[in-house]
């Protein structure tokens, strides 16, 4: 120990369980702690930690025999950061996962004899079944970048994702806080098409807003991109595509709506926006008929009598009795009155 070298014990792979591979590769023994870790759902910062503590054992590992000697608890802790009891948590981690084995146990340096306490040997193994994981990767001679294993970059998830929900404001209602008109011109821009990366939204929102003071809804403004105030014979006739090849989508925008300029009392009816929530407006008058009808008294039918029913025979006979009857060569077929009937 005072010279600075330790022996481990020459029968240490004795103490290796049989279902086990000592692993001597450096990198193997990174990348099954990676798989493991990668396995686990902790929290950042203890993933963070425990992979660090792990890689300095394996930083310590010897080339020929995979031995890890000299790395005691304490050092360990001020690698990760944590406490002595939590490196014993991950070495007991480690050991039931069979990503480590203790070979020989540490000692104190009064049992030794010497100045110094003795660290415990480790060695990381693999599971005897499995092959273990080989460090020699293939060269690339095509001179190609490498693949980039990230699924989705950072800064063009949002933008390039297009499983969003789109949004659904109501068409007929007229927002007027700063989220609904937000979500009013969102959804505005997502039934006329607008693609966001080529129109900012706050250009869009800045666009609307003198429309949603004035009462405008979605259902509005829609009409009057597509049509013109001063041709109101023409209703049907849309104006075409305003936005096809355009280079400033929301100036072609402003420039359609621009005629509709104090003239929203001219768009149809239907049109017209509504203040308020009204779709829960209509729930609820939906809700009350509904409840209304089951509450409704049934009608029942007219009660039978024996005169009635007679007269009811009497009344069929006679229509079926009756010769056919034709005009100009078109078959008619009775009629049968229903004066003597039951109501």
């Amino acid at each position: 120990m005072e010279a600075g070298s330790f022996a481990p014990h020459p029968g240490w792979r004795h103490r290796v369980p049989v279902d086990r591979t000592v692993l001597v590769d450096q990198a193997a023994a990174l990348e099954r702690v990676a798989r493991l870790v990668d396995t686990e759902e902790w929290r950042a910062d203890k993933r963070a930690a425990w992979s660090a503590m792990l890689r300095a054992l394996a930083y310590r590992m010897d080339w020929e025999t995979g031995l890890v000697t000299a790395v005691t608890r304490d050092a360990l802790a001020r690698l990760g950061g944590v406490g002595v009891r939590t490196v014993s948590a991950m070495l007991a981690w480690a050991q039931h996962m069979e990503l480590v084995a203790v070979v020989e146990t540490g000692a104190a340096g009064s049992f030794l004899g010497a100045d110094v306490n003795r660290a415990p040997t480790y060695v990381f193994t693999t599971p005897a079944e499995t092959d273990p994981p080989s460090s020699a990767a293939p060269v690339d001679r095509s001179c190609n970048l490498p693949t980039s294993y990230v699924r989705d970059l950072p800064l063009e998830s949002e933008r390039l994702n297009s499983s969003r929900p789109l949004p659904n404001w109501p068409l007929w209602q007229v927002p007027t806080t700063g989220p609904e008109r937000s979500a009013a011109a969102a959804t505005l821009a997502a039934r006329i098409g607008l693609d966001p990366r080529r129109c900012p939204t706050w250009r869009l929102r800045a666009l609307l807003a003198c429309w949603w003071a004035q009462g405008a809804s979605v259902a509005g403004l829609l009409h009057a991109v597509d049509h013109h105030p001063d041709h109101p014979d023409h209703p049907d006739q849309a104006r075409g595509d305003a936005l096809r090849g355009a280079h400033d989508l929301l100036r072609v925008l402003g420039h359609r709506l621009r005629p509709w300029q104090g003239r929203l009392a001219q768009l149809p009816a239907r049109l017209h926006g509504l203040h308020g929530d009204y779709r829960t407006a209509q729930a609820e008058r939906v809700a009350a008929a509904a409840a209304a009808a089951e509450t409704r008294p049934l009608r029942r039918p007219a009660s039978s009598s024996p005169a009635v029913r007679a007269a009811a025979r009497t009344e069929l006979a006679n229509q079926l009795g009756r010769p056919k009857r034709s005009v100009d060569g078109v078959r008619l077929v009775p009629t049968f009155r229903t004066s003597g009937l039951p109501q």
